[in-house]
């Protein structure tokens, strides 16, 4: 997804940067907790929990975090009650980047807490997420929320080429709206541009889309699913090629179906 404007983009900008080498309490100043491994940094000898997978080294995966942090941030951003920046786009005011910015750590911030209590609490202090772990999901979330509007067209832009989408009203499935992906494919016809620097929000299709969001948690999380896996594969991959590097777990799309990842990847 390209043309866009510095802090627009992560991982084509020192946000990206910022995002994947700090740790999450860079991300969301005013946290003063700290996500850690006592297990890992004490040596203490990884009791309960799922001992298989500790025995072969595997870490859990990120991904579930990850999209339930996009998931809230997709909430927030619809919630009525919302004070928080979340929305670079909004249509009532104009956040600052770094406002966005701060908010979107601070949401990945609380749900790795929350992941790191859970272990605990289940006796597995080895499946708390490493600081690197950390640094990965802190990205990830930054990544998407800043970028959020132009993942969104680029989904819509990605379900309006599978025809069985339409033809089955799978919409859903997706996390998009028809009206909403209608829209896309009125603007591309109506357009010589295909880019997407231009967020233009529809506030009949936007009103929608709040009540979808709000109401219906399992296509929160599926449109959650589906910008994560469009972020890794068009973003988040081919910079960490191009710059020789790696995160915790690699960039693999392997968390949802075959269907969708085709849509998706194609």
């Amino acid at each position: 997804i390209g043309g866009l404007q510095p802090y627009q983009t992560r991982r084509q900008n020192v946000l990206l940067v910022s995002a994947l080498h700090s740790s999450p309490d860079d991300q969301a100043p005013g946290n003063d907790h700290t996500v850690g491994t006592p297990a890992q940094s004490s040596g203490e000898k990884v009791a309960g929990g799922d001992q298989l997978r500790a025995s072969t080294g595997i870490r859990p995966s990120l991904h579930p975090t990850t999209i339930n942090a996009i998931s809230e941030a997709l909430l927030l951003r619809h919630s009525p009650r919302n004070t928080k920046a979340i929305d670079i786009w909004s249509p009532d005011n104009t956040p600052q980047p770094l406002e966005v910015a701060v908010t979107a750590g601070a949401l990945a911030s609380d749900l790795l807490e929350k992941r790191k209590d859970s272990c605990v609490a289940d006796g597995d202090v080895g499946s708390i997420p490493t600081p690197e772990e950390c640094q990965a999901v802190a990205g990830r979330v930054v990544g998407v929320v800043m970028r959020l509007r132009q993942l969104e067209v680029e989904l819509a832009k990605k379900v309006n080429t599978a025809k069985w989408v339409a033809k089955y009203g799978e919409y859903d499935t997706f996390g998009v709206l028809k009206s909403e992906c209608q829209k896309v494919a009125n603007d591309i016809a109506a357009s010589t541009s295909s880019s997407t620097d231009e967020i233009e929000i529809d506030p009949k299709i936007e009103k929608e889309l709040t009540d979808k969001v709000r109401d219906d948690p399992l296509f929160r999380m599926c449109r959650a699913e589906c910008l994560l896996a469009l972020f890794l594969d068009t973003v988040e991959a081919p910079k960490l090629q191009e710059v020789g590097e790696t995160v915790p777990g690699g960039s693999s799309v392997d968390f949802i179906d075959e269907d969708r990842r085709e849509v998706i990847l194609s």
